[in-house]
């Protein structure tokens, strides 16, 4: 494990869903230890069709908790806003949360890790905030990328850590453009955490900007229609 090494919760949800597993995959690829994970129920959210479906099937993907099994991590099932978390990070003396399925995490949640909760949020921040940032990137004409940063209690705010572009090519689609942008979040990990061990000074975010729920049915349907100009605007200019 790493020299000097941060002593990690990980938020999860309790169900299968690959960016929870992909996380615990990841960070012990590459030799960080998870000292215990936190994962939260199912809960059904209202939200608009998505009138196409560009997301991985969770399927075929492994529940977390076998993960955690495997590597002998501490499991807990618990809401991620339960006062419980509390004895949670100080039995584990925990410095630092990562997210990789929560909810909106509370102030007093937050102010309980030494070294802040860090989030890998599927755009670029602070002109992207909130759900759907893939289709709202694409319909604001923003450019797609991730951003890794320390959360406050504002929407995708706080503390800037790291923040990447994806190359856009002529034959990218919904499907190929989350793609990229979710193996980018993974990616981001390993650097997002050797600049939190080394101390480093982070920026703050603009948390004034406007954040984005759910898009609507209407305004996909727009996005699908614009797809092809955003992708003519921002594939590489050597293609």
């Amino acid at each position: 494990m790493h020299n000097n090494r941060l002593k990690i919760l990980l938020f999860v949800y309790n169900f299968k869903h690959k960016k929870s597993v992909d996380f615990i995959k990841k960070l012990y690829e590459n030799n960080f230890k998870i000292d215990v994970i936190v994962a939260a129920k199912l809960k059904e959210i209202k939200k608009p069709k998505k009138i196409i479906n560009y997301k991985a099937n969770n399927d075929y993907v492994d529940h977390p908790s076998d993960l955690a099994k495997q590597h002998n991590i501490p499991y807990y099932v618990v809401d991620h806003n339960n006062a419980d978390l509390k004895k949670i990070t100080l039995r584990y003396s925990i410095d630092l949360g990562i997210i990789a399925g929560a909810r909106l995490l509370e102030g007093n949640i937050i102010t309980l890790f030494k070294k802040g909760i860090i989030n890998f949020h599927p755009a670029l921040l602070p002109e992207c905030r909130g759900l759907d940032s893939l289709l709202w990137s694409i319909y604001y004409n923003f450019s797609l990328g991730v951003t890794s940063h320390l959360i406050n209690e504002k929407i995708d705010s706080g503390l800037l850590v790291l923040k990447k572009e994806i190359e856009v090519t002529s034959s990218d689609n919904l499907v190929t453009l989350h793609k990229k942008i979710y193996n980018l979040q993974l990616d981001l990990i390993v650097p997002s955490l050797k600049r939190i061990i080394l101390n480093q000074t982070f920026s703050k975010l603009d948390g004034n900007k406007n954040y984005n729920s759910y898009m609507n049915e209407s305004t996909q349907y727009k996005v699908l229609q614009m797809l092809d100009d955003y992708v003519s605007l921002f594939k590489k200019n050597n293609e």
